[in-house]
């Protein structure tokens, strides 16, 4: 950002600078592509949202719990947050996009030990209000507030460290996600798990200090008893909501007898499958990372191998016109003959090597996001056509690069051939490339099989020159001649930074002549000098092909991007791969290069590769989710059946998170995973705190069911505000291309989770092992 400012200045002072020296100069400074004014625009707008998730979030609060209630948690938000910028500091991350993500990410969790604490604290200090049996409330005093606070703190205190460690047990583990993405994506499960350790520490010191001294004692107030008195754990209650009424009369139905319950698990697992239905039916269509909405792209265009500089520069200029055209397009540059200067894009397409005079790239600048209603995706499929036409029409080979969100890859799809020997494999990519060609969503279409520029062979006659007493050392030295320009000299030019250099060579006539050494001469020490085409068979032109390799072993590569509805390399994969099998009788894999090739193999590389080893180890990771947090909560219940039932609603979830893509118009990427996977964690800890309640009010000799609808009623507030708060604090990602399916997935996934999961949990604990642990518990 600094240098970009920097180069821009100097720019700017050197135009100036020669308008001075020359008024009738008409040079011109184009900034076709700054990165530095991008990358802070994008790093102010995520701090932005950083402190708008901080806002909303205290907000929510105030809402629900009052200002002074905010306040308490307001003050935990910036503690941890500088907390976790010093660790980040340590570990020598910086702020970029994934680390200020990470941190938007962390907002809506990090929170909710504090949410839990403070709640509590207002529960207690009410329930002292109420109870005029309470010496504290008697008092009305600042003692009664410090009781109330130590008293609140202490009863969810183990839950609540228990719930922190799933959460961080079920984020920690994508941090080990290897291959490209793992780097790219580690900073959020680091960050988010070093900020739940830090916000259960902030909960437990700072937030009940802050509590004791922004909280407002309640002053007592006698109740009259009511027709519920000694119901959720107190002698004396306030008046019951609507929605806790229809909670207890729902619950009693559901508790009245097994059938009803099995009824309602039926229902339960109905909505799972047809919210995966959505995957199969493509609804929801699944892809590494979806199409950023970026400022430029880039058309690549080969033309016949023979083609000169002159004419490849007449013809591009033709298609920039054309491109010209799209309102949104405002400027293109063109590169013919040379590498378009070294970027991002160009690294992972390997554009920086091209140099041929019949190739072209075109730098294509689209005017600012917010000036325009389309994405920049949504342009370049606009354009398509016309550039596919000229290609076309030119007899050239077109290409549209899009600046990559997703992973760097040679092509989004992309096959490997491997075979016994080079005419084996030739066949292979012959046939899988006219597979390809039929298939209406691939685009732009190449493969390494593509011959380059001929070469015309002049090979020595070892008989006539050993005849004529020449040497083949002399012919190579008179071709070098011929065909290159040799320096002779050069000259110092005051006007110049640099030398002026004299080359020799011939004219372009004579060297693209068909006779180009004609009149030309050699040394022979048999009679002093021969004509060079003495000495030299008849010319042949020779094709030029480029040879591959990967891991020591031949590979052909078939290469091209999708287009239209199904842009995501599975779906490809999935009309191709019968049709390969059938036709090529090749072996298809994904995984590592093949060490046998006796027989024909088509490994699938590209974009598909990346997401197969992606969501690949994200599912091992989340694997060991799911054992981490058993054992977690086996541990702390004591009990096998007891983590089944608070790890029940995880995949539940999934209700949510699935329709919400379909409702965004979103696919589910490896985003989208990380979001579901953090999830599970907070989901977990909410479960965690109803059953630990329900536990609490069996141990003071209340009966089971009047315990678990209990602690739905009583526990439904902090869980409802802690899911709410990670609907705000995520919702400032859904704006973003990448993270978008990140948010999605933490909002509509908790959604669901928190109102199934307030009746699923209390009801599998009644039916599954509430008279087990009711005996034991009391």
């Amino acid at each position: 950002m600094t240098l970009s400012q920097s180069v821009l200045k100097h720019a700017d002072t050197f135009l100036t600078t020669q308008a001075q020296k020359n008024p009738e100069s008409h040079l011109k400074l184009s900034v076709v592509r700054d990165y530095g004014s991008t990358a802070a625009e994008k790093s102010n707008e995520l701090i932005e949202h950083l402190l708008l998730a901080t806002f909303s979030v205290s907000v929510l609060i105030a809402i629900f719990m009052g200002i002074r209630a905010a306040l308490v948690v307001a003050v935990a938000i910036p503690v941890t947050l500088a907390l976790t910028l010093a660790i980040y500091y340590f570990m020598g991350y910086t702020l970029n996009r994934v680390t200020l993500f990470a941190l938007i990410f962390s907002i809506g969790i990090l929170v909710d030990d504090a949410i839990v604490v403070v709640e509590n604290i207002e529960r207690h200090l009410k329930k002292r209000t109420l109870d005029p049996s309470d010496e504290g409330s008697k008092k009305g005093s600042k003692n009664g507030l410090v009781a109330a606070t130590i008293q609140a703190v202490n009863e969810v205190g183990n839950p609540t460290i228990l719930a922190t460690f799933t959460v961080i047990a079920a984020i920690l583990p994508m941090a080990f996600v290897r291959g490209l993405m793992g780097p790219y994506m580690k900073p959020i499960p680091v960050g988010a798990s070093f900020a739940m350790i830090l916000s259960l520490f902030v909960a437990f010191i700072v937030t009940p200090w802050a509590a004791v001294k922004l909280l407002k004692p309640h002053e007592p107030e006698v109740k009259p008893q009511s027709e519920h008195s000694g119901q959720h754990g107190s002698s004396t209650t306030s008046k019951e909501s609507f929605l806790d009424r229809v909670y207890e009369k729902t619950m009693a139905t559901l508790l009245k007898s097994k059938s009803i319950s099995l009824a309602f698990g039926g229902l339960t697992v109905l909505l799972l499958i047809g919210a995966s239905s959505l995957v199969y039916f493509k609804t929801v269509k699944v892809k590494m990372l979806p199409f950023d909405n970026k400022q430029e792209f880039q058309v690549l265009i080969d033309y016949p191998t023979t083609t000169p500089l002159q004419k490849n520069s007449e013809m591009t200029k033709q298609l920039a016109e054309e491109i010209l055209k799209n309102k949104d397009v405002e400027a293109v540059q063109i590169f013919s003959g040379e590498a378009a200067p070294f970027s991002f894009s160009g690294m992972v397409k390997h554009t920086f090597l091209r140099n041929s005079d019949s190739q072209s790239d075109l730098q294509v600048v689209l005017t600012e996001k917010g000036k325009r209603k389309v994405s920049s995706h949504e342009i370049i499929e606009s354009l398509r056509p016309a550039i596919k036409a000229f290609g076309i029409s030119n007899q050239a080979l077109t290409k549209v690069l899009e600046i990559p969100p997703g992973p760097p890859v040679l092509a989004t799809m992309m096959a490997e051939i491997y075979g016994p020997d080079p005419k084996t494999r030739q066949k292979v990519t012959q046939e899988i490339e006219a597979i390809f060609a039929a298939e209406p969503s691939v685009v732009d279409l190449d493969s390494s099989l593509r011959e380059l520029r001929p070469r015309k062979i002049y090979e020595y006659d070892q008989t006539k020159g050993g005849l004529l007493g020449t040497n083949a050392r002399e012919l190579m030295a008179l071709g070098q001649l011929v065909f290159s320009e040799t320096g002779v000299t050069t000259l110092a030019n005051v006007s110049s930074p640099e030398e002026v250099s004299i080359d020799l060579s011939l004219a372009e006539n004579f060297r693209s002549s068909q006779s180009p050494f004609a009149d030309l001469q050699i040394p022979s020490f048999e009679s002093g000098s021969v004509q060079a085409e003495k000495v030299l068979r008849s010319a042949h032109v020779t094709p030029t092909q480029v040879l591959n390799r990967k891991n020591l072993k031949p590979v052909s590569y078939v290469m091209s991007e999708l287009s239209g509805s199904e842009e995501a390399p599975v779906y490809g994969i999935l009309k191709l791969a019968p049709k390969i099998e059938q036709q090529t009788k090749a072996q298809l894999q994904t995984a590592d290069v093949p060490w046998n090739t006796t027989t024909p193999i088509v490994k699938w590389d590209g974009e598909w590769f990346i997401t197969y080893e992606v969501f690949r180890d994200l599912g091992g990771a989340f694997a060991v989710v799911m054992v981490l947090i058993y054992i977690l909560v086996l541990g702390w219940f004591k009990s096998f059946t007891v983590p089944l039932v608070i790890m029940a609603p995880i995949p539940i979830s999934l209700i949510g998170i699935l329709p919400g893509h379909a409702l965004m118009g979103s696919y589910f990427t490896a985003t989208s995973m990380i979001g579901f996977i953090a999830g599970a964690g907070i989901i977990v800890r909410n479960s965690i705190i109803l059953v630990d309640f329900i536990q609490q009010q069996i141990a003071t000799g209340m009966n089971i069911k009047e315990a678990v609808v209990s602690a739905g009623v009583l526990r439904f507030r902090p869980m409802l505000l802690t899911a709410a708060a990670v609907v705000v604090g995520s919702s400032v990602m859904l704006a973003d291309p990448i993270f978008q399916g990140l948010a999605v997935s933490l909002i509509f996934g908790e959604v669901a989770a928190t109102i199934i999961s307030r009746f699923a949990v209390p009801v599998l604990y009644f039916w599954l092992i509430g008279d087990s642990q009711g005996h034991r518990i009391k």
